[in-house]
C-alpha cells in the first residue's frame, strides 16, 4: 500500500471511530445497548487504524519509520526522498552541516 492510500485509510478509519463515539454518546443516553456496541465498533477500528499505521506508515525507499508527524510529512526523515515522487532533496534543508 502506497503513502497517499495509507494516509486515505487511517483518514477514513479515525473518522468512522469519532463518529461512532458521537453517535453511541448522543443517541445511546436512552438505550444503553446501543451505546455499548458503538463503543465496541469504535474500539475494534481504531485498533485495525492503528494496525494499519504501525504496518504501513513507513518510507517507500529505505523502510523506516514513519509515525511522528505522519500527514504532514513530505521528506522521509531516514533517506531525505520525497515520500510521492522518490527524489532526492537537495541542499541541507535549512538544518546546516554536521
Amino acid at each position: 500500500m502506497d503513502i497517499k492510500t495509507t494516509r486515505k485509510v487511517v483518514t477514513i478509519g479515525f473518522t468512522i471511530c469519532i463518529f461512532a463515539s458521537l453517535i453511541g454518546i448522543f443517541f445511546g443516553a436512552g438505550n444503553p445497548e446501543l451505546s455499548n456496541y458503538m463503543l465496541i465498533v469504535a474500539v475494534i477500528v481504531f485498533l485495525f487504524t492503528a494496525a494499519i499505521i504501525m504496518k504501513y506508515a513507513r518510507c517507500p525507499w529505505c523502510g523506516g519509520s514513519l509515525l511522528r508527524k505522519f500527514f504532514k510529512l513530505e521528506v522521509c526523515p531516514h533517506c531525505h526522498r520525497n515520500l510521492t515522487t522518490g527524489k532526492k532533496k537537495k541542499g541541507h534543508g535549512g538544518r546546516g552541516r554536521k
